[in-house]
């Protein structure tokens, strides 16, 4: 009886625990209601687990130990993430970053470091959401770490269209099916086209797509296989951020990121680090 009494316990806190970190997660996604389109389950497929090495930049971004945001590794001591994950009263004593693993829940595997200053965009707008980035500084150094390497800044703008298109991938612990379940263990990664600027907006009117956002996506390929705060990447390079996208993920809205191309963001990243001289078109 004392057994049983004690496996119910364990199951109990659990599944609090569980409820408690997918609240935290929640919390940080920027989901806009759109109407609901016939045929559209809203499931992502199509995204798939990483292996080891697939995505030595990515981090788990925590909240009082909780996964709720993806970040990338910039440079020894920087990480790059959305401003909504770390904008609204977070204190840097509450915010740890994990990386060197694929592995979500496994403190055992990568490496968790602590947050000492939180840098937001100064323009930074929570209604729209233009120029949503910040920058991370750790205490000690990503240095040395295995599974762990900074990423490139992709600074020059990338032409697409539907004629031309350009994919990129995003990767992340977001959920796999439009805000239920729970979160995946393991990286997951999804291959998806770059949607043209003058395409996202028609789109996305009367809701503001601003100069400083991007825009990826296809139906049943979104940015809801990775993370707000995660990488878009391009090249091999850090071309956006997961910034906000629809309620329905995977619908024929494209999701939204933050352009690390835009001028505004790119000099806002240049006071910190150097860009590099040879990809400079903004």
């Amino acid at each position: 009886m004392e057994l049983l009494v004690v496996a119910l316990l364990l199951c109990v806190t659990g599944t609090y625990a569980d409820s408690v970190q997918l609240k935290q997660w929640r919390s940080m996604q920027v989901r806009r209601h759109i109407r609901r389109e016939p045929g559209m389950s809203g499931r992502i497929i199509g995204g798939v687990e990483a292996n080891v090495g697939d995505a030595p930049y990515q981090l788990s971004l925590r909240r009082f130990n909780y996964h709720v945001c993806g970040a990338s590794v910039l440079d020894t001591s920087l990480a790059i993430t959305a401003a909504h994950c770390v904008s609204s009263r977070t204190e840097p004593e509450f915010i740890t970053l994990k990386g060197g693993s694929i592995n979500r829940t496994d403190d055992a595997d990568g490496v968790i470091f602590s947050v000492i200053e939180i840098i937001v965009h100064p323009t930074y707008n929570p209604y729209t959401y233009h120029n949503d980035v910040a920058l991370l500084r750790i205490e000690g150094t990503f240095n040395d770490v295995e599974n762990l390497s900074p990423i490139a800044l992709h600074t020059g703008a990338i032409s697409t269209s539907s004629f031309n298109p350009v994919y990129c991938t995003v990767s992340g612990w977001g959920l796999t099916n439009s805000y239920t379940g729970n979160l995946p263990e393991i990286l997951r990664v999804v291959r998806i086209p770059l949607i043209s600027y003058t395409e996202c907006r028609r789109k996305w009117s009367p809701l503001a797509v601003t100069s400083s956002m991007i825009c990826a996506g296809e139906p049943r390929r979104d940015a809801c296989n990775g993370d707000s705060g995660g990488p878009l990447v391009c090249n091999d390079k850090l071309y956006g951020i997961v910034s906000w996208g629809a309620n329905q993920c995977g619908s024929s809205y494209p999701g939204v990121y933050t352009s690390i191309p835009a001028k505004d963001v790119a000099n806002f990243i240049s006071k910190y680090i150097s860009l590099p001289s040879n990809d400079t078109s903004i």
